[in-house]
């Protein structure tokens, strides 16, 4: 429903826009969402406006953020979702992939707004490696684009979203197959654990 809206923040919105692209249930329910919000705005009455109404509330708005502009997109054979192509201009071959560890690339997305402390990221997993145990400090999201990963007897493939709080621990491995290519986004540090957490924390700290 923010999505719908218009109120979901960039990084969230991204997510759900590629998803949609991936999910023709959710796009049937992002539809019926939108016709019922057109049908409550058509029942409402319509209210006088001042003349200087514009100019009233975009002085009550004050300075903007300016908004990134998306690249322009060329031909993609990799089956990205368009959403996620604007930002990186072309596809797979276009990323510049950055050493995050044993069988872990990761790019990190130009966000026009982010916390500053946030993740909004892809990830490439080799197959059969996986990220460090780990847990989180806020919310998380992750979307197969390509492969898969499983989660102890939990799997998820292209076009499935994983969704994780501070409740969850897990350990992600990607599938035999072929490498695991997500776009996770987490609005706050991830915390590793187990017996190398105190390493992984303190090299995500200084590698940031």
């Amino acid at each position: 429903m923010d999505y719908a809206s218009g109120t979901l923040d960039e990084a969230w919105s991204l997510a759900v826009a590629c998803h949609l692209t991936l999910c023709p249930h959710c796009r049937r329910g992002l539809k019926a969402i939108e016709a019922t919000a057109g049908r409550m705005v058509e029942e409402m009455a319509p209210q006088p406006v001042a003349a200087r109404g514009f100019a009233a509330v975009a002085d009550r708005l004050g300075a903007q953020d300016a908004v990134l502009a998306p690249k322009a997109v060329r031909p993609d054979p990799d089956g990205l979702p368009q959403p996620l192509r604007q930002y990186l201009g072309g596809g797979l071959s276009d990323v510049r992939w950055r050493w995050s560890g044993a069988g872990l690339q990761s790019y990190a997305l130009p966000m026009g707004r982010k916390k500053a402390d946030g993740m909004v990221s892809l990830l490439k997993v080799a197959p059969g490696a996986g990220l460090p145990m780990h847990t989180h400090t806020g919310d998380e999201i992750t979307l197969v684009l390509r492969g898969g990963y499983t989660v102890g007897e939990a799997a998820f493939r292209r076009g499935d979203v994983e969704i994780a709080d501070p409740d969850v621990e897990h350990r992600p491995l990607a599938m035999l197959d072929q490498p695991c290519i997500c776009l996770a986004i987490a609005d706050s540090p991830l915390k590793f654990s187990g017996a190398m957490g105190w390493f992984f924390n303190q090299w995500a700290r200084f590698s940031a």
